[in-house]
């Protein structure tokens, strides 16, 4: 789907203002799924599922995918720049009010602080529920699902070594269904 410039870069403007604590990904998911249907909850999901394997910070890389998608070359500056100058701005702003005055312990910023964490866990754990089903439909992806949070949750191994582990065993595990779903495409489904 391409959306007009001018509409997609008020909408990651939009996300840019609200999106807070790692609650990032929740935030595009309401904007450009939920809210505008300008993409579906599947496609979403692969393009976060991407996002999250490339180096840099997922928030940055997500908008910047998002936006090539639904705008291109563009697009992509577009929805990149809307996210990022909102919390930019505000962040030059706290930090200007943090040497000014300090973090006194106790102090009302740092509880807003903390509401403000607790804010974003929850946006994370609503999206998390809301696309389990859809990304969990299989028991292969809920085998893998388990994997990956016992080694990178449970025993702590490092994140680069859970990729290069589980990267390629999902790969081998959906290999014959991404050449079904691809037209004319030339490679063989395995078994």
């Amino acid at each position: 789907m391409k959306v007009p410039l001018s509409k997609l870069f008020y909408a990651f403007v939009e996300v840019g203002l609200v999106a807070f604590g790692g609650g990032g990904n929740a935030q595009l998911y309401q904007a450009i799924v939920l809210r505008r249907g300008w993409m579906a909850e599947r496609e979403f999901l692969e393009t976060t599922a991407l996002c999250r394997i490339l180096p840099g910070p997922v928030f940055a890389n997500t908008a910047a995918h998002l936006g090539m998608r639904l705008g291109g070359v563009a697009g992509g500056v577009l929805a990149l720049l809307g996210v990022l100058t909102p919390g930019a701005l505000l962040m030059f702003l706290l930090s200007f009010a943090y040497f000014r005055f300090g973090a006194v312990p106790g102090s009302l910023a740092e509880s807003a602080l903390n509401g403000v964490a607790a804010a974003a866990i929850g946006l994370i754990l609503a999206t998390m529920l809301r696309q389990a089903p859809i990304a969990l439909d299989a028991l292969k992806a809920v085998l893998l699902a388990l994997g990956v949070f016992v080694t990178y949750g449970l025993l702590h191994w490092p994140l680069l070594l859970v990729l290069l582990l589980f990267v390629p065993v999902g790969m081998a595990l959906y290999w014959s269904e991404a050449a079904e779903a691809w037209p004319g495409s030339e490679v063989e489904p395995r078994g």
